[in-house]
Order: structure tokens, then C-alpha cells, then sequence
């Protein structure tokens, strides 16, 4: 049965996590939309796969944003109660640090093994997914992809549409069309153009209305020139072979099974999140602390550093590790290791059982 503190506490506390997960969400996913605008502005996604893409994401955003949500929102709630002397009450009714932490401990379990399933499972999967939609995006050549008034490539380059103007029926005006085959390079002029699929073959094929076409090989003076109604364009799709997974992508299942560096780094990589929530944890209660009438503002500053030095480090130690600068046994632990030699004697400073050494050896003293 929780207490009245520990419920105060985790209510202050997850209701600062959601906040928090929430602003960086939605910064990280603002960021992601408007990369996609742009892969759809030069034609290489189509509109109806952006929120598929953003709400998968999310899902690979959320196990790595919920450790350091978590950090940040024990930190601001700590904060706040140093701040309005809440912590001090505490202390005078016999609750110390190790107190405190057990309230949080109470979360920290629970959203340590979310964390472990959205990084071990949901995460690869949503990777493989988006490699999925883009590989697939690759070879898809439709006049949804196609962009007015800029060159739009399909066939590898063999073929290059212009279009002047798109209009909402999917019909183009002003179509100009570059078409390479054999050696010969073909120019195509045309009133208005549509996109035809055959029902039978799948093939597709841009048909063009009212135009000149002039063929020719680069650098022969003999070329033909000819006028049509009707021309039709066939755009060729490229084979797609077995999407390969990377090891981003690859369920972690496989990662037990194998002894290649990188897919241990991998592997390591994804069990450092539901590990960094017991390492923030431990190290947030302590770098919280301030005297009342001090702002909370220069202990976030030092809790950004610490939260940005240990995901550099964890950054760092795979690159080591795959380079053989560190042994494999090693492999990415010793950053958990360093954050928790940080939060060891920051917490015993803190603890009730210090302050009662201090009043005993201040006390010796004085009696000697």
C-alpha cells in the first residue's frame, strides 16, 4: 500500500513525464514531418505514407525519450519541493534521501520494463518497417510522386519528366520529357499528359497529348522529328529484391544468436535505455538537491550536462568497441558504470546515516 508521500510524489512525478515526453515529441516529430515534406516535395515519398512514417517514430522515439523524461521530471519536482522548503518538513519527520528514493523506485520499476520492451521489440520493428516503406517508396514511380516545375527521374535516370503545372486531377500541362534507350535520346513536347496502368501487364505508362517528338543519337546531325495526338511513355519499375535488414532493424532476438561485434553493440545499445532509467534514478534525487532560497536553474544546467555526457559516451563506447578500443566484456557498460560511481557519493552525502556521522564526529570534537 503507497503512502501519502510516496502517492504525492509519483503524482508530481509522472505528471511532470508526461509534459516533458510530450515537448520533446513533438519537437523530434516536427523535425521528422518536415524532413518528410521534403522527400515528398522532390518526389521521393508520396503523401499517404507521412503519418505512417511520423506514428511509426513515435513508437522508435519513445523508448529512448522516456528515460531522460523521467530524469528531468524528478529533477523538476524535486527541485520545486527544495525550493518551498517541502524537502526540509520531510527531513525533520525522519525522511531521508533513501526514503525518497523508494517512492521513485515504485515508477522506476515499471517504466524500466516498458522501456526494455519498446527498445528490445517495438523499436526494431518499427525500424524495419520504415526501411520497408522507403524501399518500397524507391521503385514506386506515380505521378503523385511527381513534382511541378522541378526534373522528376525515373528508370535510373533513363527517363526525366518537367511538368509546368499539376492539377489536382492528376492531369499535367506542359510536359516535357527526356527519354533515353539503346544510345538514343529522345525529346518529348506535349500539351497535357495523364498517368494509364494496364489492368493486365501492371505496367504504367504517362500518356501524352498533342506534341513533337525528336529522336537522335548525341552528337549525329541525323535525327527524326514527328508529331502525334497520342504517345504513350512506359515508365519501367525497378525489381525489388529482398529487403535486407540492417542491423538497426533486426529483431534482438537474432542479436543473442551471433558473434559479430556491431550486432552485440546493437544489442548493448538497446538494453542501455531500460538500464539508464535505474542510472538516472539514482543519480537525479542527489543532483536536486539546493538550499531553499536557491534557484533549481544551475542544478537542470548540471543535470543537462550529466544527461548529454552519458548519451555522448554511449555513442562513444559503441564506435570503441567496434573498433577493438575496448574489450567486448566491456563493451558499453562502463558508461552505467561511471554514471553510478557519480550518484554513489552524491547520495550518501545526502543521507540521513552522513548527517548522523558528521553530528557524531562534530560532537567527538568538540569533547576533545
Amino acid at each position: 500500500m503507497l503512502s501519502i508521500i510516496d502517492r504525492y510524489l509519483l503524482r508530481e512525478t509522472l505528471k511532470g513525464l508526461f509534459a516533458i515526453l510530450a515537448v520533446l515529441l513533438l519537437i523530434l516529430l516536427s523535425n521528422a514531418f518536415i524532413s518528410n515534406l521534403r522527400r515528398v516535395a522532390v518526389g521521393a515519398l508520396t503523401q499517404d505514407v507521412i503519418l505512417d512514417l511520423l506514428g511509426l517514430e513515435t513508437l522508435r522515439l519513445l523508448g529512448v525519450l522516456l528515460p531522460a523524461a523521467y530524469f528531468f521530471s524528478i529533477l523538476y519536482t524535486l527541485g520545486r519541493m527544495y525550493r518551498d522548503n517541502e524537502v526540509t518538513a520531510l527531513s525533520s519527520c525522519g525522511l531521508g534521501t533513501f526514503r525518497i528514493y523508494r517512492s521513485f523506485f515504485y515508477a522506476m520499476l515499471p517504466l524500466a520494463g516498458l522501456v526494455a520492451w519498446m527498445t528490445l521489440a517495438v523499436m526494431p520493428w518499427a525500424n524495419q518497417y520504415i526501411e520497408e516503406i522507403r524501399h518500397a517508396q524507391k521503385s514506386e514511380a506515380d505521378i503523385a510522386n511527381m513534382a511541378a516545375g522541378r526534373f522528376n527521374e525515373f528508370s535510373k535516370g533513363d527517363l526525366v519528366f518537367y511538368v509546368e503545372d499539376l492539377l489536382p486531377s492528376k492531369r499535367m500541362h506542359n510536359v516535357f520529357v527526356q527519354n533515353r534507350q539503346h544510345g538514343t535520346v529522345g525529346l518529348i513536347t506535349a500539351e497535357e499528359g495523364y498517368q494509364y496502368v494496364d489492368e493486365q501487364t501492371k505496367d504504367r505508362f504517362v500518356v501524352l497529348l498533342r506534341g513533337q517528338r525528336y529522336e537522335g543519337i548525341p552528337g549525329n546531325p541525323d535525327y527524326s522529328v514527328s508529331d502525334f495526338g497520342k504517345y504513350a511513355v512506359r515508365i519501367l519499375q525497378e525489381e525489388q529484391g529482398p529487403t535486407r535488414l540492417r542491423y538497426k532493424s533486426r529483431p534482438t532476438g537474432s542479436l543473442w544468436k551471433t558473434d559479430n561485434i556491431r550486432d552485440s553493440a546493437e544489442l548493448q545499445y538497446r538494453l542501455a535505455f531500460p538500464l539508464a532509467v535505474v542510472v538516472f534514478t539514482l543519480v537525479s534525487v542527489p543532483l536536486s538537491r539546493s538550499a531553499p532560497r536557491q534557484g533549481m536553474y544551475g542544478r537542470l544546467f548540471i543535470a543537462f550536462l550529466v544527461y548529454f555526457t552519458f548519451f555522448n559516451l554511449l555513442g562513444v563506447s559503441g564506435t570503441w568497441m567496434e573498433n577493438g578500443v575496448t574489450p567486448q566484456w566491456l563493451g558499453r557498460w562502463w558508461v552505467h558504470v561511471l554514471m553510478l560511481l557519480l550518484a554513489a557519493p552524491l547520495a550518501l552525502r545526502d543521507s540521513m546515516w552522513t548527517a548522523a556521522l558528521r553530528r557524531w564526529l562534530l560532537e567527538r570534537r568538540r569533547g576533545a
